[in-house]
């Protein structure tokens, strides 16, 4: 299946891609990246977590969501933290976006300590299930073609 330049562009958002294409950016990141025992490879959310992320988006009157990147301290606890082990693991974060008049995606707050001090109230999504320590057994093997 050829895959254009449009079929994978974030103008707009994200789309499906096929399997051949999220393994070559997955083995990339493993490549390049490693996936070490420390390092988290994965973040698992349920249907019901998607369904959080979609009210939430709903709440704030957003258009989407932008997903950063995150990293549990090592030595201090994060309230509501799922696992110990989760200490000085990657995880994602979703912090919804509103539309602007010029069509682009504003995060709902900076994802950044804002320079005052001053905290918001406003909320975002985490709390996935970080591979490792939660990493799933690996497939069985696909039988050969005939």
């Amino acid at each position: 299946m050829a895959t254009s330049t449009r079929d994978l562009s974030a103008a707009d958002g994200g789309s499906p891609i096929p399997e051949n294409i999220a393994r070559q950016l997955i083995n990339t990141y493993k490549t390049e990246e490693g996936w070490t025992p420390d390092k988290t490879r994965a973040v698992w959310f349920s249907l019901a977590d998607l369904a959080g992320i979609v009210a939430l988006v709903n709440e704030t009157g957003g258009d989407g969501v932008r997903i950063y990147f995150g990293k549990y301290p090592s030595d201090v606890d994060i309230p509501g933290t799922p696992d110990p082990a989760y200490k000085g693991r990657v995880t994602t974060v979703f912090i919804p976006t509103l539309a602007t008049p010029d069509g682009a995606h504003q995060d709902l707050f900076s994802p950044l300590p804002p320079a005052d001090g001053q905290e918001g109230q406003a909320q975002a999504y985490n709390h996935g299930g970080l591979c490792p320590p939660n990493c799933p057994p690996p497939p069985p093997p696909k039988p050969p073609r005939v």
